[in-house]
């Protein structure tokens, strides 16, 4: 509202507008800009933040652990890892994508999946690994939430760093087919882009900064690469 003189009046908004925050300010969480226009509600977001989570805490276990079958991020990235306190790693993971990959932009792979479902399936030709302990739920966990995600919007796809393709076969599967894929290709879970230890340095590194500016850089990347791939 304005006073007879023209100026605004103290401590009002106009009518409808939210009001207003310094984007500096971060003591009353991250700005609304923290989720990206088009992005999934924030019900979608709290699954997928929990499964980034639960992928860094296994890298940072490979870390102090010194796992020979570790992913090359691990070992070059060890030093950053080992230092991550449990406050970094939530912040790491409130990403608007996914961080972790289950050949999701391998459309042969899922097509010759759904033809012969019981055929065995070769090792992956990368190296690393998560150990099966691990791997099987955190594999069922991200399986299960990819199922439902698309179910509830299509658009899910890109979050997931996950083709158009691949994406049809997963809404078709049963809760059987789930089951059946975890248990003989959970080998195949991976962090998206462990031979790529820059994006995670940023991502990191990001993450142990107040500055919600990077925070905002590291997720505009991370879909750039996504889109990327999908491409």
């Amino acid at each position: 509202m304005e006073s007879r003189n023209g100026t605004a009046k103290p401590g009002r908004t106009q009518k409808g507008a939210p009001p207003h925050r310094d984007p500096a300010d971060t003591s009353q969480g991250p700005p609304p800009l923290w989720v990206e226009p088009g992005s999934p509600s924030s019900a979608i977001l709290r699954p997928l933040r929990e499964l980034n989570e639960r992928c860094i805490e296994l890298l940072v276990q490979a870390a102090r652990t010194e796992r020979p079958e570790a992913f090359p991020i691990v070992i070059q990235l060890r030093g950053i890892l080992q230092g991550l306190s449990p406050e970094i790693r939530t912040r790491a993971a409130r990403k608007a994508f996914l961080l972790v990959d289950l050949e999701f932009t391998n459309e042969t792979w899922w097509q010759t999946l759904r033809s012969h479902p019981i055929r065995p399936a070769p090792l992956p030709s990368w190296r690393g690994s998560f150990p099966r302990g691990a791997a099987v739920p955190l594999a069922r966990a991200t399986l299960m939430f990819a199922w439902h995600s698309l179910r509830a919007d299509r658009n899910a796809a890109c979050l997931l760093g996950m083709s158009p393709a691949v994406s049809e076969v997963i809404v078709a599967l049963s809760l059987t087919d789930i089951d059946r894929i975890v248990d003989r290709r959970f080998r195949h879970l991976r962090p998206r882009w462990e031979d790529r230890p820059a994006v995670w340095r940023q991502l990191l590194q990001a993450a142990q900064s107040t500055d919600i500016r990077r925070t905002r850089d590291v997720n505009l990347r991370g879909l750039q690469l996504l889109v990327g791939e999908m491409l």
